[in-house]
């Protein structure tokens, strides 16, 4: 089978979900697969902005749909991804880029367990249940689960204890179901991305200087902010057969 490697036809008959798709790097996302030829469904905590996003994929022309999940709800997580599966009439390629980032500039002795447990529920403990209840659909039909995570948590740390210790958890599941899932035929991956210009970074930086954190620092940060739309590209590319002989952990810029 020939495969298109333009990027409009990177996707063409594939069926995608993201997760976290209502804003970001997954709002990104959702519009490049769909203009990649993918049919997608939106997941997102946010219902609005989900319906949202699926109808700017529905404007270029993909079939898309859209439903509202809180990740770190087993059974609101089945059936979302269940319910996915029905409306796109199968899924191929399973794109996780839901996550929080709170903590920033806080010193260990300031993180509250409570805090803690909440950034771990949705970083590590969603993209786990996301990655129980994909498999079932992936498994046959040469499936792909992409974990977004970051490169604080493989190469150079976080201003934020909890944020830094899920992205690595999320690193470890990712490498463990890449072994555990490729002799079902499924492809795993981890894209570990640098800091991107989002609402959810914006926040952090604001949090960071709320928190007592180095304003020139953060300032750095803000001037080097990459771009949603590139780690949606790479996102795209890894969900296509293009990426087939792919394996283990991406990290982009």
């Amino acid at each position: 089978m020939s495969v298109d490697t333009r990027p409009a036809g990177l996707l063409a008959g594939r069926r995608v979900v993201v997760v976290g798709g209502a804003s970001g790097i997954g709002l990104a996302t959702v519009r490049a697969a769909a203009a990649a030829g993918a049919a997608v469904a939106v997941l997102d905590a946010d219902g609005d902005g989900a319906a949202t996003a699926a109808e700017q994929a529905r404007a270029v022309g993909a079939s898309a749909c859209a439903r509202r999940v809180d990740v770190t709800v087993e059974a609101e997580v089945a059936a979302a991804v269940d319910g996915a599966a029905t409306d796109l009439g199968g899924i191929d390629a399973v794109l996780h880029v839901a996550g929080v980032m709170r903590g920033q500039g806080l010193d260990v002795r300031e993180v509250t367990a409570e805090l803690w447990s909440q950034v771990l529920a949705v970083n590590l403990t969603g993209p786990f249940l996301v990655a129980k209840h994909a498999v079932r659909h992936l498994t046959g039909r040469s499936g792909v689960l992409v974990l977004v995570g970051s490169k604080a948590g493989v190469l150079n740390g976080s201003g934020s204890v909890p944020y830094g210790a899920s992205k690595g958890g999320l690193h470890g599941l990712a490498l463990t179901l890449a072994r555990q899932l490729r002799p079902q035929g499924i492809r795993v991956h981890a894209l570990c991305p640098g800091d991107i210009d989002t609402p959810l970074m914006r926040r952090s930086l604001a949090e960071a200087r709320a928190n007592g954190a180095d304003g020139e620092r953060v300032a750095e940060i803000e001037a080097a902010l990459g771009r949603p739309e590139d780690v949606a590209s790479t996102l795209v590319l890894l969900a296509s057969p293009v990426s087939d002989g792919v394996v283990g952990t991406v990290h982009t810029g």
